[in-house]
């Protein structure tokens, strides 16, 4: 695996993998253009296209993530943990569950999916 393709911070326990994806966070009906710039099982970090819409985005009330290359019935589901005052920079931990996160980050990159699942501890062997 290429380091600057899949990094691994000692603090997380799942593998991020930097991407370029463009895709719109949708809150209270209303969506924003974004890039996702890392995505893992359970998260994704983005920069909003706008500086001025992060005024217009809630932190207490959940979002949903669509990737432009999906679809919107393709999107994930997640709570605003943070977000980055001048570079509208924001991060989602996903709410939906585990096979949904999955089979969404599975069809929006298959190879890089397959080598994180690849890589991964298997579970079994830690206890």
């Amino acid at each position: 695996m290429n380091e600057n393709t899949i990094a691994q911070n000692s603090r997380r326990h799942a593998v991020r993998i930097s991407t370029v994806y463009g895709g719109r966070i949708s809150q209270a009906g209303k969506a924003y253009k974004c890039v996702i710039s890392d995505i893992s099982e359970t998260g994704a970090k983005l920069r909003l296209k706008e500086i001025s819409d992060k005024t217009l985005i809630v932190k207490d009330l959940g979002v949903q993530l669509i990737f432009d290359r999906l679809g919107e019935y393709k999107s994930l589901n997640g709570d605003l943990i943070w977000i980055k005052g001048e570079e509208a920079t924001m991060g989602i931990k996903f709410s939906d569950i585990e096979k949904k996160r999955h089979s969404v980050i599975a069809a929006l990159m298959p190879n890089r999916w397959n080598l994180v699942q690849n890589s991964a501890p298997n579970k079994e062997n830690e206890s």
